[in-house]
């Protein structure tokens, strides 16, 4: 995973206010080509995380970040990606439900 850009991508968009104007009410896609569009280049495995409104990810860091800048991302009913992502996990995971590396949608 491409975690250096993610990174990079959260603390831009937490000092540019122009940038997280525009993240704040998009939709994945819209996301990934606003983060294009400033120069950050994503893994397919991050691209993947937020097609997926990171859907069955165990644990993650950076989704509280990505929570509190991008909070269209969160799916209506939760709130927040913490929440929405571990109700899609089981109690016996231990690791991310998907294989987030192709970058493909699981859920809707």
């Amino acid at each position: 995973m491409s975690k250096q850009q993610l990174m990079d991508f959260i603390v831009a968009a937490k000092k540019d206010q122009s940038l997280r104007a525009k993240l704040k009410d998009a939709q994945p896609e819209e996301i990934i080509r606003v983060a294009e569009q400033a120069g950050f280049k994503f893994s397919e495995e991050i691209k993947g995380r937020f097609r997926n409104r990171w859907a069955g990810v165990y644990s993650c860091p950076q989704r509280e970040d990505i929570n509190e800048i991008c909070p269209a991302l969160c799916p209506p009913g939760f709130n927040s990606l913490a929440e929405y992502s571990q109700s899609t996990c089981s109690p016996d995971d231990k690791q991310e439900k998907y294989d987030f590396r192709s970058g493909v949608k699981y859920s809707s």
